[in-house]
């Protein structure tokens, strides 16, 4: 019998993401690119939808938040997010030349920050250089 690949959230440097962003197109358009990566995606069409389905996890995942949801915008989605306890990477999309939106997302403790209207290889890639900073192999202690 075949061995099977463990799941995408136990294999360096993959992980679950969660997209939350209002336009169908755009939530199916950026989770195709992570898929094609091997990441597992869920998508939420609204920011309550995503916090509801946050807890603590079990394995890593990264948030892909857009800049205008249905009821709050991206720095208030984490600020609700991280009131509950829950310290996850997250990328905030943002208009073109939203210098104060940008700024004021990595202040929030937005990880990155990317401009929309993004391609899929940017995305991939500021999801894997989020990861490569979250998921850290443990090293010696030094004393």
């Amino acid at each position: 019998m075949p061995e099977q690949a463990p799941p995408a959230a136990l294999r360096p440097g993959l992980a679950t993401v969660m997209i939350v962003n209002p336009d169908p197109k755009r939530r199916a358009q950026l989770s195709a690119a992570l898929v094609a990566q091997g990441h597992q995606v869920e998508t939420f069409n609204t920011a309550r939808a995503a916090i509801d389905r946050l807890a603590p996890p079990r394995q890593t995942v990264v948030l892909v938040v857009h800049h205008e949801l249905d009821t709050m915008t991206a720095l208030d989605f984490i600020d609700e997010v991280r009131a509950r306890g829950v310290y996850l990477p997250t990328i905030v999309t943002v208009p073109p030349h939203a210098v104060d939106a940008a700024v004021e997302a990595i202040r929030r403790g937005a990880t990155d920050v990317l401009e929309e209207p993004l391609d899929d290889a940017t995305l991939q890639e500021s999801v894997a250089h989020v990861l490569a900073q979250t998921i850290r192999p443990a090293g010696p202690l030094l004393m």
